[in-house]
């Protein structure tokens, strides 16, 4: 799966847990290639570092007492129906 974008290629050293889980990644379909395995990991860690991210204006935005959503402020406001 190469796409056309500048890649590198890095050695790692990884111990037999680690290689062991990778291969698991390719035998059971979820890889087609260690490498691919390699790079799932990756996107995991960079959807990890952009949450923090959110999560880190999310909280800032609630310590300043700003609205998340300013535009859905009044929603609460708006009537619904009683419930029994």
């Amino acid at each position: 799966m190469y796409t056309e974008v500048m890649t590198t290629q890095i050695a790692v050293r990884l111990d037999e847990q680690e290689l062991a889980a990778l291969d698991t990644e390719v035998i059971e379909g979820r890889a087609v290639s260690r490498s691919e395995a390699v790079r799932h990991g990756i996107a995991h860690l960079q959807r990890d570092q952009r949450y923090r991210g959110e999560d880190a204006t999310l909280i800032e935005l609630a310590r300043r007492g700003e609205l998340v959503y300013p535009e859905l402020g009044g929603v609460l406001d708006l009537p619904h129906p009683t419930l029994d």
